[in-house]
C-alpha cells in the first residue's frame, strides 16, 4: 500500500473524494429517488432493487470474512467497518454497469467504465481499501448483475402469479435467512436490508396498483422535488430524532426508519404524486 503515497497529490485528493462520494449513503439518497421520480421509473426501480441488495450482500460477506482496514498509510476519509470486499466498488459496478446495460449505448458504457474505475481507485488512493478489496468488490458486483439479469429474463409464471405482497414476504424471509449467516449484523447490513425491503415492497406494489401519467413540466418537477425530499428528510432525520427523544435507540428502530425510507421513495411519494396529478409514468 505504500505505493499509494507516491501518487498522492494535493490537486488529486479532492477529485478522489468526489469519486468516493459516488458510493456514499448521502449520494444514493439523492440520486436514486430523484432518478426514480423524474427520469425512468421502471429502469430505476430495477436499478434500486439490485443496488440495495448488493449493499446487503456486501455487508454480509464483510461480516463473514472480517478483514481489517489497511493500517499502513493514513486514511483520508472515514471508514469504520470491515475491508473486504469494497462496498463502494461493488456498488459502483452494479449501479453504473446496470444503467449502461439498460441504456445499451456505447457512450453509457464508456461513462460507466470511467466512473467504476474512478470509484475503485479512489478507495485505494484514500487508504481505506487494499487492491484485493476493490477487485473482490468488482467481481461480486459483476456476478450480482449477471444473476440479476438472468432472473429478470426468467420470470417464472408461478412467481409472477403470487402477486407483490406474497413476493415481498418471500424475499423478506430469504433476506432474514441471509442475515443469519453473519455472527453480528453491521449497521450497513441493517440499513441496506431495511431499505431494500422497503424499496422492493413499494416498487412491486406501485408497479401493480398505481398507473397515472401526466405531461412533464418545470412546475411539476419542482413540486415533486420539494415534496419528495421533504419526505426523505422527515423519515431519515425526523424519525431518528423522534426515536432518540423517546429513548428508542435500537437496531429495530434503525430497521423501521430505513424500511419506511425505502417505501417512501418507491411508493409513498409516487402515490402522492399520483393523487395530486403530478405523476409521470416513465418506462
Amino acid at each position: 500500500m505504500e505505493w499509494v503515497l507516491s501518487v498522492r497529490a494535493e490537486w488529486l485528493t479532492p477529485i478522489m473524494k468526489i469519486f468516493t462520494f459516488l458510493g456514499d449513503e448521502e449520494f444514493f439518497l439523492l440520486f436514486l429517488p430523484l432518478a426514480y421520480w423524474l427520469w425512468r421509473k421502471r429502469v430505476m426501480g430495477r436499478v434500486g432493487m439490485v443496488l440495495l441488495f448488493t449493499f446487503v450482500l456486501n455487508a454480509v460477506i464483510k461480516g463473514i470474512f472480517q478483514v481489517p482496514r489497511p493500517d499502513v498509510i493514513e486514511h483520508l476519509v472515514h471508514a469504520d467497518d470491515w475491508s473486504f470486499p469494497s462496498g463502494h466498488s461493488q456498488g459502483a459496478i452494479v449501479l453504473w454497469g446496470w444503467l449502461a446495460y439498460e441504456l445499451k449505448d456505447k457512450r453509457a458504457y464508456i461513462v460507466a467504465a470511467i466512473l467504476i474505475a474512478g470509484v475503485g481507485f479512489s478507495r485505494i488512493y484514500l487508504g481505506v481499501h487494499y487492491p484485493t478489496d476493490v477487485l473482490g468488490g468488482f467481481l461480486i458486483g459483476f456476478t450480482t448483475l449477471f444473476v440479476y439479469s438472468w432472473l429478470l429474463k426468467l420470470s417464472p409464471p408461478a412467481w409472477m402469479h403470487l402477486g407483490p405482497t406474497r413476493q415481498s414476504l418471500i424475499i423478506f424471509v430469504l433476506l432474514m435467512g441471509l442475515f443469519m449467516l453473519v455472527p453480528e449484523l453491521s449497521e450497513v447490513a441493517i440499513k441496506g436490508g431495511a431499505a431494500f425491503i422497503g424499496f422492493m415492497t413499494g416498487y412491486l406494489h406501485e408497479k401493480k396498483y398505481l398507473n397515472c401519467s401526466l405531461k412533464p413540466g418545470m412546475n411539476l418537477v419542482i413540486s415533486k422535488l420539494v415534496l419528495g425530499l421533504v419526505g426523505i428528510v422527515l423519515v431519515w432525520m425526523g424519525l431518528k430524532q423522534v426515536f432518540i427523544s423517546i429513548g428508542y435507540i435500537t437496531d429495530m428502530a434503525m430497521f423501521i426508519r430505513y424500511t419506511l425510507l425505502g417505501g417512501w421513495i418507491s411508493f409513498g411519494a409516487p402515490y402522492l404524486f399520483c393523487q395530486f396529478g403530478w405523476n409521470l409514468e416513465n418506462k
